[in-house]
């Protein structure tokens, strides 16, 4: 019986070195040299940058664009401002202000004008006009 169990010992033992081995030979695929490494960490550093470079390329190009939409919609702004420029200049009209007093409101232009001041009133003689001329 004491046979049995040196060898029994002997087998346990002989499979703990084995699976040592094992395990060992698991982490083959990366124990990798300090040269190694460094190249990996190159590598990883330029797949990094790369990324980097991109990202930031797709985010100018969107800028670029919202850019050119931007310019577009001020232009488009500036052209209705004119326009609206234009629009309230023509309603200032003082010859289209006098045809509508005329016709819409049956104002007339009055013979004379009496100008008070503190001291005297005068009556001044003015002399009829048809049309205001702007």
């Amino acid at each position: 019986m004491l046979a049995r169990k040196a060898v029994v010992g002997q087998v346990k033992s002989d499979v703990l070195v084995a699976s040592q081995g094992r395990k060992r030979s698991a982490n083959v695929a990366l124990d990798l040299s300090p040269m190694m490494w460094q190249v990996v960490y190159g590598i990883a550093a330029l797949v990094a940058f790369l990324l980097i470079m991109m990202v930031m390329n797709a985010y100018s190009t969107k800028l670029g664009y919202e850019v050119v939409k931007t310019q577009q919609a001020v232009v488009q702004l500036t052209k209705d401002n004119d326009a609206l420029d234009v629009e309230v200049a023509s309603l200032k009209s003082p010859v289209r202000i006098q045809q509508i007093a005329e016709q819409q409101l049956g104002m007339v232009l009055p013979d004379s004008f009496v100008y008070s001041t503190k001291s005297a009133v005068t009556e001044r003689t003015v002399q009829e006009k048809q049309q205001i001329i702007d």
